[in-house]
């Protein structure tokens, strides 16, 4: 008999775990219910899988009224609701559950969800989707193996990308602290988990500088207008016209955003006039200089680990291409890791080019199949291996460290010191 699993919140990321589970793995699992505060959303999504009018709720709390409907459940809706939501399931009693990161930027929270996991017998899997992917792995069984050494230190950089930060941390969901969570959090718990991982020892000490340093009205070039398309005098030479970006660019020139029309205008199905109708009237078509955002748009976080190694991460906004860089140094070797490729120098020894992945996805496409592949092994009963699974134990320890990094920059870059529990 199939597994069955439930969603909430049809966003993109929601989506595209569906379409993961229907075209991977309908042999074993099927969508039984779906819950979207948008009844757009619904009726553009429920008929592709099959989901009955009686199965479909606009409100959580509407969903979780009707108890347990199914064997798992997805949460992936914005990160300010993902605490009462998760609670609510765990209270419900879910017993699996995989929740889109990060989990919360209170800390009473996610820890207070942490507890109620281990409490209830919930296995809370948190979407640190890097981990997942063959890459990352790779490294991780390199570092395992001990031909490094003992870890020295690792410098770690997150190129978000200059269109894709204007898209989500400008005029996007994660503009606004208050409404979502410090970038480096929304970013880069990513990357934080994945430093903590590879270290394999507990952080002792988090110090961060960083600034919103470009997105600000002051400065806007001369000429320019609060939106792309009401009479902007700028556009012609601004890499961040919304015009350019989500209309006219050429498919060869165009960034990935220009393919994303349902962030836009919230319809599955869009007509160009749609389309342009949402750039001109709405928030992805303001100028980045005049948005009501205040996340940080670069930003640098130096750790200490128990093991007496440190580490480096930098986030920044303003790179030509999203990709990862990352050096790790060890006692007796180093691995040096650009975009998809990884190299190893040993010591005296040979400078050899490490094979990964036979197939090179971009984004996190990658690391998204594995962890829903992994997930469904889970509900199914098919592995009950859990030593590289991000949980929610795992997922506290990353968002320890970027909530230290944020109260370490709004002091100056005084260090923070963490505590094991």
């Amino acid at each position: 008999m199939k597994k069955t699993v439930s969603v909430i919140g049809l966003g993109n990321r929601g989506t595209e775990y569906m379409g993961f589970l229907k075209y991977f793995h309908r042999s074993k699992v099927e969508i039984y219910a779906l819950c979207d505060k948008r009844q757009q959303a619904l009726d553009d999504i429920a008929p592709k899988y099959g989901v009955p009018k009686e199965r479909q709720f606009l409100s959580p709390d509407v969903f979780f009224a009707h108890g347990v409907l199914s064997d798992a459940l997805i949460i992936a809706t914005q990160d300010a609701s993902h605490y009462e939501i998760t609670k609510q399931a765990i209270l419900t009693g879910y017993k699996y559950i995989l929740l889109e990161k990060p989990v919360s930027g209170v800390r009473a929270e996610y820890t207070e969800l942490r507890d109620l996991a281990l409490a209830h017998g919930v296995l809370l899997v948190i979407c640190h989707v890097l981990r997942y992917s063959n890459y990352y792995s790779k490294i991780k069984e390199i570092i395992q193996s001990g031909e490094l050494g003992d870890i020295v230190s690792i410098n770690h950089t997150e190129n978000v990308g200059y269109f894709h930060f204007a898209h989500s941390f400008v005029r996007g969901n994660w503009r606004s602290e208050a409404e979502s969570t410090p970038s480096i959090l929304a970013k880069c718990c990513h990357d934080i988990d994945l430093i903590a991982w590879f270290m394999d020892a507990p952080c002792v000490s988090v110090s961060s500088v960083g600034s919103l340093k470009f997105f600000r009205k002051e400065n806007a070039p001369a000429g320019a207008a609060p939106t792309c398309m009401g009479g902007c005098k700028a556009k012609k030479d601004c890499p961040y016209d919304a015009q350019r970006l989500y209309l006219t660019d050429p498919f060869y020139k165009a960034k990935f955003i220009k393919f994303m029309k349902r962030t836009l205008t919230g319809k599955t199905h869009n007509k160009k006039s749609d389309v342009e109708a949402a750039v001109k009237n709405g928030d992805y078509g303001r100028c980045v200089f005049f948005c009501d955002n205040d996340v940080c748009d670069n930003q640098f976080v130096t750790m200490t680990f128990q093991s007496g190694a440190t580490a480096v991460l930098e986030m920044n906004g303003f790179s030509d291409k999203m990709f990862r860089e990352c050096h790790i140094v060890g006692t007796k070797g180093e691995l040096v890791g650009y975009g998809t490729k990884l190299k190893k120098h040993i010591f005296g020894g040979k400078t050899s080019n490490v094979k990964t992945s036979k197939l090179h996805l971009s984004g996190h496409v990658e690391g998204d199949i594995r962890l829903i592949a992994g997930f469904v092994k889970l509900i199914c009963g098919e592995t009950t291996d859990l030593t590289n699974i991000t949980t929610i134990e795992a997922t506290v320890v990353s968002h320890d460290i970027a909530l230290a990094a944020e109260q370490s920059r709004k002091h100056g870059g005084a260090p923070v010191l963490l505590e094991s529990e």
